[in-house]
């Protein structure tokens, strides 16, 4: 009896025990991060981040709890992350928007407004109203991720969200005069434009404008001016003159029966923010719709801007450039164009910093701008353009060019359906070499390239005219491709340098692999596979940056200006910049690699560049953590060959010998036992 009692005692001090061991684990919480990236871990800059907020700041985390996969990892990574966040001045709050009303109507203050989400439940696809987005409140301002949709680069857009909040705080404190916004309309405009109830126009902009203040500390300052009776305190001519206003003209406008529905006129209509010098003309399309929330937004963006909170990044048109925006199809949009266009690259830019459209045949490149993209570039840029380009450059502002040197086209004669190269004119190597970098006109194939499985066959098909740039290619040093894994480059060609020179510095970013080619003329046979004379495979640089002390393209040469009336009108010597210490260009050889069809793969590396431009380098080792694809470092081909060979000849023959062996010493020990038994049998 004693001995069952002892036992029962001491199998309630080993739970007692167990419990109180897992209660001090659980009190400490230990976690250990695997990963290669450390995507659970919170990064160095990020802590570093986190030690300068001064003030008390606010994070609500609304979200629709319980559902499914992928949101419900989601869900816990956000919970993990600001485990990591920790801090006495970061608060972080869990709040169930599916819960109530109340939560809801918050969730939309903050501008985090539900989505309509597909979830698999009990072995049906279903639809679900979901809430999953994070508002940060500092100080007077608000930043939001309205909805989280992956876990790649949530840290970077978290860190991208509190340190704009930093910033906003620091400047606004720091600004001693209001901002302004115009609305500057004249009666007669009303009568053409299609906008209903146009007399209440201005107080839904002031009702923006108020909106706008909250996230401002009251900064800005609203002014309705109407033309045809301006008062004294705007006084109309001068106030047009600062703001450099223009008056539209427009001829009488018909019906389709050709009955005029509006006189030919003039009118003012415009919406302009001011800035102390700094002024700045908004877009006006969204009042047109109706749609105020955009209005609000846009004025938003462009005050970070002017603030010099966000970049202003310029992406050049006019010149055949891929689509900034995507035609819905019953506006006559083509659904394929979609693959061809730039909206997800450039969607991601505008979202982080201030987008600028800008056609340089019809307008100079506005001086807020502090980036350019030049990308895909098919017709000429006349002279004038190019010294624009030029001068912005040597005024130090950093441009990116992506461009390749080839167009394709299909023969006819003498053979039907060849590809063959046709080397593009847009003129911008002319300016380019000038900077010690410039694009070949031909077209790299390479045999580390992207691979597909043919769905009917089943076997593999290679694009060789689509580079796939792997690790060991990729500049580890730099710090905008430090933490790439891979790179789509369709449709590239060489960059080549210029070596004559001086002064530039010019950092490699992307290589092909050694077993790459080129072609300039014929590419059918390339499309198929590699060249029998190896002599050809040779390593080709894709993408470098050029920096340093660069000389004007247009040195010692007069320009005409094709855009005035008087074709000779001398441009060369007014405002003219020879020189610059500070020139920055970075050149890709592939234009498609920004294209809506590469997108994902090479989002992380495109941009890095536009923090890189935008002087924002500060958070792109944290940009990749969490990014889905995640190679493995590519064997050279030789090493395959070796274990090839050893699988193949060298395996079999170990075994071959080894058996032998055994054969060979079990022969030999038949051999001992037969003489033994035998001398013994002779005795």
């Amino acid at each position: 009896m004693t001995k069952k009692k002892d036992r029962i005692i001491t199998f309630i001090l080993v739970l007692i025990i167990i419990i109180l061991i897992n209660a001090i684990i659980n009190q400490f919480n230990p976690s250990f991060d695997l990963t290669r990236d450390k995507v659970y871990s919170l990064s160095r800059e990020s802590k570093t981040l986190i030690r300068n907020i001064k003030e008390p700041m606010s994070v609500k985390f609304f979200v629709t709890p319980n559902l499914p996969p992928p949101f419900s990892t989601y869900e816990k990574y956000v919970k993990d992350i600001f485990e990591g966040y920790k801090s006495q001045n970061i608060s972080f709050e869990i709040i169930d928007a599916s819960k109530n009303q109340t939560n809801q109507s918050l969730a939309n203050q903050y501008g985090i407004n539900s989505r309509q989400i597909s979830v698999l439940e009990r072995d049906q696809t279903q639809t679900k109203i979901a809430y999953m987005g994070l508002a940060f409140l500092y100080g007077d301002s608000i930043e939001t991720i309205p909805f989280i949709e992956a876990t790649e680069g949530l840290e970077y857009n978290i860190d991208t969200a509190i340190k704009k909040l930093l910033d906003k705080n620091d400047k606004l404190r720091r600004l001693e005069n209001n901002l302004n916004v115009y609305f500057i309309t004249s009666p007669e405009i009303y009568g053409i434009l299609p906008m209903g109830a146009a007399t209440s126009v201005p107080e839904f902009i002031m009702q923006s404008v108020n909106e706008a203040n909250q996230n401002l500390m009251n900064k800005v300052v609203f002014h309705n001016v109407d033309m045809s009776n301006p008062s004294d305190e705007t006084n109309g001519t001068e106030l047009l003159e600062r703001l450099n206003i223009r008056k539209l003209e427009w001829d009488d406008i018909k019906d389709e029966n050709g009955n005029i529905i509006a006189k030919a006129g003039s009118g003012y209509f415009s919406l302009v923010l001011e800035n102390g010098e700094t002024v700045k003309e908004l877009s006006t399309a969204s009042i047109l719709y109706g749609n105020f929330e955009a209005v609000k937004n846009d004025i938003l963006k462009n005050i970070d801007g002017m603030l010099g909170i966000s970049a202003n990044i310029g992406y050049i048109t006019g010149h055949g450039e891929p689509q900034y925006v995507d035609f819905p199809q019953e506006l006559g949009g083509n659904p394929n164009d979609r693959y061809e266009s730039f909206t997800e690259y450039l969607g991601e830019i505008d979202r982080n910093h201030n987008f600028e459209v800008i056609d340089t045949t019809t307008e100079n490149i506005p001086s807020f701008i502090d980036a350019l993209i030049v990308a895909g570039s098919q017709v000429p840029f006349t002279e004038s353009e190019l010294y624009k380009i030029d001068q912005f450059i040597m005024s130090g502002k950093p441009v990116l060019f992506m461009l390749n040197g080839f167009n394709i086209e299909q023969t006819t004669y003498p053979v039907y359906g060849e590809s063959i190269l046709v080397p593009v004119t847009n003129g911008l190597n002319d300016i380019l070499q000038n900077y010690g970098l410039y694009v070949s006109s031909n077209m790299i194939f390479d045999e580390t390239s992207y691979r597909t499985r043919n769905p009917q066959t089943g076997l593999e098909q290679r694009f060789y005219n689509v580079p796939m740039i792997t690790t060991e290619n990729v500049n580890s040093k730099s710090d905008i491709t430090k933490s790439i894994s891979l790179i789509i480059s369709p449709m590239s060609s060489e960059v080549l340098i210029n070596t004559n020179i001086d002064g530039v510095r010019i950092t490699p970013l992307l290589h092909t692999s050694d077993r790459s080619w080129i072609e300039t003329e014929n590419v059918s046979s390339a499309m198929d596979g590699a060249p029998s004379d190896t002599n050809r495979f040779e390593k080709r640089l894709l993408a470098a940056i050029s920096e340093g002390r660069m000389e004007s393209a247009f040195l010692n040469k007069e320009i005409t200006n094709e855009n005035t009336n008087n074709n000779q009108a001398n441009i060369a010597n007014i405002n003219r910049i020879n020189s610059t210490s500070d020139g920055k260009i970075i050149v890709i050889g592939s234009y498609d690699m920004g294209k809506n069809s590469a997108y994902q793969a090479n989002k992380i590396f495109l941009m890095n560049i536009i923090d890189y431009m935008a002087g924002d380098g500060g958070l792109m080792s944290i940009r990749r953590k969490g990014a889905v694809y995640n190679p493995p470092y590519q064997i050279p081909e030789n090493f395959k060959l070796i274990v090839r060979v050893i699988n193949i000849v060298i395996v079999p023959l170990a075994v071959i010998v080894f058996g032998l062996a055994l054969w060979n010493s079990d022969k030999k020990r038949r051999k001992k036992i037969f003489e033994k038994f035998n001398n013994a049998e002779k005795e």
